[in-house]
């Protein structure tokens, strides 16, 4: 399965998280990547997917584990736009 990854941070600045997005759409992908110790996932309707680190090094150990391919913020927009609205279903 092909998926594109976005870091970032919480809103209090201290926590790591992965945002996921795939062309086969956010439910397959949640069915695929399975959340391993040290994550915790983060769903919510109409939004992609987060998977916030509880423990260090645990979004780096996710994105090899799956092959997620990481995508700076210009180039995550463009990816959003190209696949529309499929990545929310």
């Amino acid at each position: 399965m092909t998926l594109y990854g976005l870091r970032g941070f919480t809103h209090h600045g201290g926590g790591r998280i992965l945002t996921v997005l795939s062309p086969a759409g956010r439910g397959k992908a949640l069915r695929h990547v399975q959340c391993t110790d040290g994550l915790r996932t983060v769903e919510r309707p109409h939004s992609l997917t987060q998977y916030h680190e509880i423990r260090a090094g645990s979004v780096t150990a996710l994105i090899k584990r799956y092959r997620i391919e990481l995508l700076d913020r210009k180039a995550w927009d463009a990816k959003k736009a190209e696949l529309g609205d499929s990545v929310y279903r």
